[in-house]
């Protein structure tokens, strides 16, 4: 990576204060290590036709690695995917990062949230066909609101970082999506409606 890509990079530091834990925020404590029954979530498997992380024609996200604050996820973008000539729209990117964090929030704190900010710094463009790796992690909670960050990576772990993001997650009951799940249409046929 350049020594502007660097510089640029360490940039994504300074999001705005909106996106920045608070003073008193605490680190986030998985439930799950206590051993607390995992929630249905709005992603796989629980809802297979996740635009994210469910099959094409979506972003197809696949999780290859957690922990109790986070999440590494891959994936591929194709043409159905792009924006200028070969690479990737920015809105696109931007669901990605959103997907990844997403994701994090849910692992580590095992319950049901929506995006409430996201900020994205577009770093480099990210070209279709190649491998991308996105790493995600929940940083910090202060009351409902659970903090994010996200790198994605052109090219695998080592690769160089395309975009960034610095999110922030709400607390919802369970019942906000089901509720919209039920104007959407039935859930998928292997959950019912009370998460059994």
């Amino acid at each position: 990576m350049t020594e502007s890509a660097v510089h640029r990079h360490d940039a994504v530091g300074a999001a705005s204060e909106r996106a920045v834990p608070p003073g008193g925020a605490r680190p986030p404590c998985s439930p799950l290590l206590l051993g607390e029954p995992r929630v249905r979530v709005p992603h796989v498997p629980d809802h297979p036709s996740c635009f994210g992380c469910g099959p094409s024609p979506g972003l197809g996200l696949r999780v290859v690695e957690e922990d109790e604050r986070g999440v590494v996820a891959e994936l591929t973008l194709g043409q159905v995917h792009q924006g200028a000539p070969g690479i990737a729209h920015g809105g696109i990117v931007a669901a990605v990062l959103d997907e990844a964090t997403s994701l994090a929030v849910w692992r580590a704190l095992n319950r049901p949230n929506v995006t409430g900010r996201l900020e994205v710094q577009f770093l480099a463009p990210v070209p279709l066909g190649e491998p991308l790796r996105v790493r995600a992690r929940c940083t910090a909670v202060a009351g409902r609101k659970a903090f994010a960050t996200a790198d994605l990576h052109v090219g695998g772990a080592d690769g160089p970082v395309a975009a960034s993001a610095a999110a922030v997650y709400i607390a919802v009951s369970a019942q906000h999506f089901d509720r919209h799940a039920t104007a959407a249409g039935p859930r998928d046929p292997r959950t019912s409606q009370d998460g059994r």
